[in-house]
């Protein structure tokens, strides 16, 4: 099992003792086209890494059809819902051709890395990179919500080269995702989704730029926006502004 994980991205250069670390984590998964890998709503066990293939995330509002939010292809992470404390998957995995990944347990990963600091913070980075990907600049706000689930912190003189800062606040959690977001609406749709308030539990936003007065606008905002923020705090309710 060393020889397979060493070369993958999340694994590679690490020291062969991290690797036996990690060796007991870890189990093969393949599965057939068409195949669903785990149910949104399912409880969230595994951390998948993507080795063949390609799998679609699908999140389905309460009051409407399921879409796709995201598409992973070879190198990608998803159910990650296992590594940010979420009990429930917060969007179906559904294989799009025949696939091969690794599996990791997301909670005993993450006590590896809470018990091993330096091995934590190179896991952490790498999958802020490989999540972080999936939106626009969005690899910082990433780290910054690991970090603050493991309980791990970089030095203040390394979170300054990186630029990062290693602390977030939900809100601003929030805030960066959004931003990110819109910055993917605008590119594919020449809409934009601004973020307006939060209050704790409830997050407004308001749509714009073509968005407005499109009969998909409902679509977009419990489809796209509310699909993607539930990625990372399924328990935010999200709301169009007034």
């Amino acid at each position: 099992m060393l020889d397979v994980l060493a070369p993958i991205h999340l694994f590679e250069g690490l020291r062969a003792s991290h690797l036996r670390l990690l060796e007991p984590l870890v189990e093969p998964y393949a599965c057939t086209r068409d195949t669903v890998i785990f149910q949104q709503g399912d409880r969230a066990e595994y951390l998948y890494v993507l080795l063949e293939g390609a799998v679609a995330l699908r999140h389905k509002p309460y009051d409407g059809e399921a879409l796709t939010i995201a598409q992973v292809q070879p190198g990608g992470v998803f159910g990650w819902s296992a590594i940010v404390g979420s009990v429930h998957y917060t969007s179906a995995a559904v294989a799009l051709s025949e696939v091969r990944a690794l599996r990791l347990r997301g909670y005993e990963l993450m006590q590896v890395c809470r018990h091993e600091p330096e091995l934590g913070e190179v896991l952490l980075s790498r999958l802020a990179q490989m999540v972080g990907s999936r939106w626009k600049d969005a690899q910082a706000e990433v780290h910054a919500l690991l970090q603050n689930r493991v309980g791990t912190h970089r030095s203040a003189k390394g979170a300054k080269k990186m630029g990062e800062e290693t602390s977030f606040s939900k809100e601003q959690h929030l805030r960066g995702l959004i931003k990110n977001l819109s910055a993917y609406i605008g590119q594919f749709h020449n809409g934009k989704v601004e973020f307006v308030s939060f209050n704790g539990k409830v997050l407004k936003v308001r749509l714009g730029g073509a968005c407005v007065g499109c009969p998909l606008s409902p679509t977009t905002l419990h489809g796209w926006v509310e699909g993607t923020v539930h990625q990372f705090f399924p328990d935010v309710r999200v709301e169009q502004a007034e």
